[in-house]
């Protein structure tokens, strides 16, 4: 067993007795007897040792030795009192007790004791010990109790001499310190060991910097990117500390031609401000992760990309709904979302699982028209290994399982099917499921969003979709209102879209006022997806300046019935009265004539005067 205490004695008579305390406590310690002068010497003399235990000034001399505990032993009051009985007993009436401070946790005075007067006095090196024993002699002092030094200075004056000895009780606490201090030093090897393989492994570069910028610390990483030559060159820390001393907490910069994001966090102990720690990623290897996470996220359709903040709309009844949808995502209970077809159903789901307390856990989507009936039991509950002939061998989660903990989102609920609604329901009461082909129930935590374009309360009404079931999922419903009743929200809506597919192709495109109003007024039966896709067209053609022939133009390409795709054609050239008559014969074509007023905010009477000037062939019959 490795000695790793080392016992200082004054005394052989102490160092005789200090191996048989360490035998009682099962420990294993060096001992050497030597002065206040050598002390140094023989310490380092033992390279391998951490804690010195010893006493007055052995242990003030073992304190100057760099890396060294020092454990002092203090003078048992047991053992003075029972030499201050000795010395009245033997008829001394004034009595001196002269040594280094450490060995009487600081006592000092005069007192009164077993009828003796009584004196002590502690010095701090071993010519003040010699001069304040010659005082007291000269002072009448008849004995003097004190260390080596004090007991050889008394007995070379002739007074009575006695030597402070430490017995058996404070070694034994001493040697007890000294395994304590050693078993918390291991304990804090340990935790630095560690430290350390955490630092050195984690994909940051690390710096402590003291509040003299100076280095303290850095790990593998933090020497890697900032030595230049090579990896084993001394690293170069002055472009760490310009980063530190400048303003900014978190910030892009180049260190050696390697991009990096530095953050500067600063070091508080004792409220005070100690220092800082600098943590640098590679750019690159960020890249790199994203680009993985989002790869495997994908492949396995278990995350969410929308949030309340890509909702597109100033309309009062947009922001009203958005308010009801963040208050609803603070909440866990099912919700089902009604909408057309491309009123953006899915982008209000997945905002409502980012913004809810289940944001970090998987978001999984299934569109439940897109599954075969047949298949969408094993796709919902999953199976076990050899369920079923074709089974994937092992078995395999069904999206119940893949959604513990987050949301599960049932795009067309109206199209399940009449046997899966019993089972769908059971799951959503008990939060247990149970593969095919397994007897196992395995708990699911899963908040269900489910959207519809059909009326599911007449389907409930009419027997086709189970009534306990749909109370199941409609805890909270948002209907997401479709673009003609929002026409506000389209310009905007449209001109983003316009913008994005703009950049691809290099090209920058700008909606004029008449394309504005134009987009308004349109019907857009395929709602954000038919706008979406309109954009995209008028983005790739050649002009910047986007009018209404152009987004006409592309509509029509997608329905080519002019009239049934809710549009007019108004020529580039033509008095006001030419192309006011061409407004109106568009809106008769396809309008009865009290909604055209409507719709132009004109009465009859003015509608017919207008009629009146239109040649008799354009008046729609």
């Amino acid at each position: 067993m490795t000695t790793r205490i080392l016992f200082l004695s004054p005394m052989r008579s102490i160092s005789a007795l200090a191996p048989e305390v360490a035998e009682e406590l099962g420990l294993s310690i060096a001992v050497e007897t030597t002065d206040d002068l050598n002390a140094p010497k023989v310490v380092k003399s033992y390279p391998g040792i951490e804690i010195v235990v010893s006493r007055g000034g052995l242990a003030d001399q073992a304190r100057q030795v760099p890396g060294i505990s020092v454990v002092e032993i203090v003078m048992s009051l047991n053992e003075l009192l029972g030499q201050l009985s000795s010395l009245t007993q033997q008829g001394f009436k004034r009595i001196a007790i002269v040594s280094r401070a450490n060995l009487f946790s600081g006592a000092i005075g005069d007192f009164r004791i077993l009828d003796a007067q009584v004196r002590i006095q502690p010095e701090h090196s071993e010519l003040a010990i010699q001069t304040r024993v010659r005082q007291m002699v000269r002072e009448g002092y008849e004995a003097i109790i004190g260390c080596r030094v004090a007991y050889d200075t008394a007995r070379d004056l002739g007074a009575k001499a006695v030597i402070l000895e430490s017995g058996r009780i404070p070694i034994r606490s001493a040697l007890l310190e000294a395994i304590r201090i050693l078993e918390a030093k291991k304990r804090e090897k340990l935790q630095s060991a560690q430290l350390k393989a955490i630092i050195d492994n984690i994909d940051e570069a690390v710096i402590a910097v003291t509040p003299e910028k100076e280095i303290s610390f850095f790990n593998r990483h933090a020497r890697r990117i900032f030595s230049a030559d090579s990896p084993t060159a001394s690293p170069d820390f002055s472009r760490a500390l310009q980063v530190i001393d400048s303003a900014e907490k978190e910030q892009v910069t180049t260190i050696n031609g390697n991009s990096v994001v530095a953050r500067s966090i600063p070091l508080e102990f004792d409220k005070t401000i100690q220092g800082r720690v600098l943590t640098l990623q590679e750019v690159t290897r960020i890249q790199a992760s994203e680009s993985k996470i989002r790869s495997s996220l994908h492949e396995k359709r278990l995350f969410a990309r929308y949030h309340f903040s890509d909702l597109i709309g100033d309309s009062k009844v947009m922001q009203q709904l958005a308010a009801r949808a963040r208050n609803y995502a603070r909440n866990d209970s099912n919700v089902l979302i009604y909408g057309e077809t491309g009123t953006g159903k899915e982008v209000f789901a997945q905002s409502l699982h980012n913004d809810s307390r289940r944001k970090n856990a998987p978001f999984v989507s299934v569109n439940i028209a897109s599954i075969a009936p047949s298949l969408l039991e094993s796709e919902l509950f999953g199976y076990a290994d050899g369920a079923f002939t074709g089974a994937r061998k092992g078995g395999k989660p069904g999206l119940f399982e893949l959604a513990h903990g987050g949301t599960l989102f049932l795009d067309e609920i109206g199209e399940l099917a009449p046997e899966m609604q019993s089972r769908f329901l059971r799951v959503l009461q008990e939060k247990e499921i149970m593969r095919i082909g397994d007897d196992k129930i395995i708990p699911v935590d899963v908040r269900i969003i489910s959207a519809t374009n059909r009326d599911l309360f007449q389907q409930a009404l009419s027997g086709a979709f189970r009534q306990d079931l749909y109370y199941r999922i409609h805890v909270f419903s948002l209907r997401i209102p479709p673009l003609r009743d929002r026409a506000e929200d389209v310009p905007r809506i449209f001109d983003f879209y316009l913008k994005r597919f703009s950049a691809r192709s290099g090209r920058s495109a700008a909606l004029t006022t008449a394309a504005e109003r134009w987009l308004k007024s349109y019907g857009w039966p395929g709602n954000v997806r038919q706008l979406k896709n309109i954009a995209e067209v008028v983005a790739y053609s050649e002009t910047g300046v986007v009018d209404v022939p152009e987004i006409a133009e592309a509509i029509g390409e997608q329905a080519p019935n002019a009239a049934e795709a809710g549009f007019l054609v108004i020529p580039d050239a033509g008095t006001l009265k030419e192309i006011e008559s061409q407004v109106i014969r568009g809106l008769l074509a396809r309008q009865p004539a009290n909604e055209v007023c409507v719709r132009l905010g004109i009465s009859r009477a003015t509608l017919w005067r207008k009629l009146q000037r239109l040649p008799a062939s354009d008046i729609p019959g």
